[in-house]
């Protein structure tokens, strides 16, 4: 498990959820920064707790990123390859 990549795809998704702002994506930033912290004292448990966030309705799957009530191309596309990355750095 490489540490440094999961903490850096972590920052950046992070980051974007903050710039998307709103409700649902502030818990995701703030849920994400508390998984970000644990990996620094506790990787195995960070691990299952990230691992966790990726099943069920309304789960960091299915989150999607909208501004002024647009879908927000970009950031989507970006904030899916860094969700993708992640779960396979985890389950590395």
């Amino acid at each position: 498990m490489n540490l440094k990549d999961i903490d850096l795809t972590l920052k950046r998704m992070i980051e974007l959820l903050r710039g998307v702002g709103g409700g649902r994506v502030v818990g995701w930033a703030a849920a994400l920064e508390g998984v970000r912290e644990d990996f620094h004292s506790d990787p195995k448990y960070a691990s299952s707790k990230l691992v966790s966030m990726y099943g069920g309705m309304g789960s960091l799957s299915d989150l999607v990123l909208y501004s002024g009530g647009q879908a927000l191309v970009v950031e989507n596309n970006e904030f899916d390859m860094l969700r993708s990355r992640l779960y396979k750095l985890v389950k590395s």
